[in-house]
């Protein structure tokens, strides 16, 4: 259902908020959609790895895998759950309460059908039936179509002027980059 929804705001059906579940109960229920997002990111983790390998040239027996793994997942966890915190502590000072809650479910169920493009052609990319370049070329087309969506998510949550939406999707983005940089170094 939240996949349908999701697509249904991604073809500009407004509407399709009612579908979402926006009480507290379905706030915290939205933060589950990572168990759907664990398996896609899997799959473009595992492509990520192979380019990995293919830059670095690494053999692929001393590859540091659990490191990898590692470092894979707990940015995920951290990044999944710094912008809503960071929001909580924003959103009064900056006049976003209101939409808080529909910002952080949309978010949330919303990264399903983010993933997928990624995790579909990632899947491609492992399976060798498309190129490095082609992946890192497509991959950053959908990235701009990424955002592109999340601004468009912020402005229907929040209800913000462009540039405060712009702002908010560049604030996720750059906190997504920073964890991972931090990650990747400790």
């Amino acid at each position: 259902m939240a996949v349908t929804a999701s697509w249904a705001l991604f073809r500009g059906d407004a509407r399709a908020i009612a579908a979402f579940d926006m009480s507290a109960s379905g706030f915290w229920r939205s933060f589950l959609a990572i168990v759907v997002l664990v398996p896609l990111f899997f799959l473009s983790c595992l492509s990520d790895r192979k380019l990995l390998l293919a830059d670095t040239g690494i053999p692929p027996e001393q590859f540091p895998e659990t490191l990898y793994w590692t470092t894979q997942y707990v940015t995920l966890g951290i990044d999944w759950l710094v912008l809503p915190a960071v929001l909580a502590v924003l959103a009064r000072p900056l006049g976003l309460s209101a939409g808080y809650v529909p910002f952080v479910v949309l978010r949330n169920w919303t990264s399903i059908l983010s993933a997928l493009p990624f995790a579909a052609l990632g899947l491609l990319h492992v399976l060798g039936l498309m190129s490095d370049q082609a992946l890192v070329l497509l991959n950053l087309v959908l990235l701009s179509v990424v955002l592109h969506f999340r601004y468009r998510i912020v402005r229907l949550a929040f209800g913000t002027p462009v540039s405060v939406s712009i702002g908010l999707v560049v604030l996720d983005f750059l906190l997504s980059i920073m964890i991972n940089a931090l990650v990747v170094r400790a």
